[in-house]
């Protein structure tokens, strides 16, 4: 199985975890591909089995809390997805409020299939990236 781990990382907490999920991935014999979503082609999404989708949450502690915009910006423009199964990850410092809902409505409406989600604080970005990446392995259309 192929799987595309893309993410949007500022600080490179994000870049952690997204690299603990790839790393998930390849434990469970399975082919992952680390990309900035902002590089993320048409061609990497229809070469993938199942794809994972990261970001950092972005805003202010009580109001406008959700992925970064250059996450969602990026999403947008992706090709439909074509009910290909989907994890999505954010990596947050105080509360992720509704980032993962954020990203799962934007990826569904590219079509996406999201069968996963994980929140992880960033003093440890990679807590849950197993779970996520066992979850998005075991996938039926996945597999």
């Amino acid at each position: 199985m192929e799987v595309l781990v893309a993410y949007e990382s500022r600080g490179g907490r994000t870049r952690r975890a997204a690299e603990a999920v790839a790393t998930a991935v390849r434990e469970r014999g399975s082919n992952a591909t680390l990309k900035a979503l902002s590089e993320t082609t048409a061609q990497d999404i229809e070469r993938s089995d199942a794809v994972a989708v990261g970001s950092w949450v972005e805003g202010f502690i009580v109001v406008n809390v959700g992925p970064a915009k250059a996450a969602l910006r990026a999403v947008g423009q992706l090709p439909d997805m074509g009910g290909k199964p989907t994890a999505v990850f954010c990596t947050y410092a105080v509360n992720p409020r509704t980032a993962l809902a954020t990203l799962r409505r934007s990826l569904e409406a590219k079509g996406a299939t999201v069968v996963a989600e994980n929140a992880s604080p960033r003093s440890h970005p990679e807590r849950g990236a197993a779970e996520l990446a066992g979850r998005l392995c075991a996938s039926p259309r996945a597999t």
